[in-house]
């Protein structure tokens, strides 16, 4: 893992076509500015977890439905 330390209003950037900006700094928060192209997802970690955890929910409720024959 690559470890930055950047002060407000600085950025880097992630390959060619993707910017970070720190826009705020708050005590225990810091909010960032994502520039990329329109293709790519960004999601935050906590709803790509949640997203998981529903689509294994729902995989072993229709393997359960469709009993041991499958």
């Amino acid at each position: 893992m690559l470890v930055l330390s950047r002060k407000l209003g600085q950025r880097f950037e992630v390959g060619q076509d993707i910017r970070v900006t720190i826009v705020k700094i708050d005590r225990n928060q810091v909010r960032i500015g994502i520039e990329a192209p329109g293709g790519l997802s960004i999601r935050r970690e906590e709803i790509v977890v949640a997203d998981r955890e529903l689509e294994a929910m729902v995989e072993t409720e229709i393997v359960d439905a469709l009993g041991p024959a499958h």
